[in-house]
């Protein structure tokens, strides 16, 4: 069981934010109980933005034992679970399939979520900061990154960019 795997990017499909909804109800009826929030994140929820066609869930539990009780029924939906997969404080699975997902489990208001939350609010608010992120991506896939560890160790710097500008925009410091 590994992380890595191939990847590639699409242009923004609408059907993306259709795909999330209808995981977030199947999601809910399963782990709606032990989660305080299931957000939408990640390039495919962003309009308009390039992504890898793989539809990005943000969990948020309060308490950790929650996790030990959504991890089965995860595992029952379909869900691999690969661990912290280098990110302490967060478990990630992902199902793959005709359709595409991973579930990121985090504390709610935790970092993790604050800041995955923040980039995708900035960039849904700052179309040309969205497309500037698409071309980069683009970019380094064109070069040759078609894996996915690959991919995201080459885009860092710029996420670390973009969540400095995304934590100015929130403290309302730009525009």
């Amino acid at each position: 069981m590994t992380i890595d795997e191939a990847i590639h990017l699409e242009s923004y499909d609408k059907q993306w934010a259709d795909q999330f909804n209808d995981e977030h109800r199947l999601l809910i009826r399963e782990i709606g109980p032990y989660t305080a929030a299931i957000e939408h994140f990640g390039s495919t929820s962003v309009p308009g933005m390039t992504a890898k066609p793989i539809v990005d869930i943000l969990v948020g539990v309060e308490n950790a034992r929650h996790t030990d009780e959504i991890l089965p029924k995860l595992a029952a939906m379909g869900y691999e679970n690969l661990g912290e997969s280098g990110i302490t404080g967060r478990i990630y699975l992902r199902k793959r399939g005709r359709l595409a997902y991973n579930v990121h489990i985090v504390p709610y208001r935790g970092d993790i979520w604050n800041y995955n939350i923040m980039i995708r609010d900035y960039l849904r608010a700052h179309a040309v900061e969205a497309e500037r992120y698409s071309e980069i991506k683009r970019r380094i896939v064109s070069q040759g990154a078609r894996t996915l560890l690959r991919y995201s160790n080459e885009k860092n710097a710029f996420i670390e960019q973009l969540l400095a500008r995304a934590k100015e925009w929130k403290n309302g410091r730009t525009s």
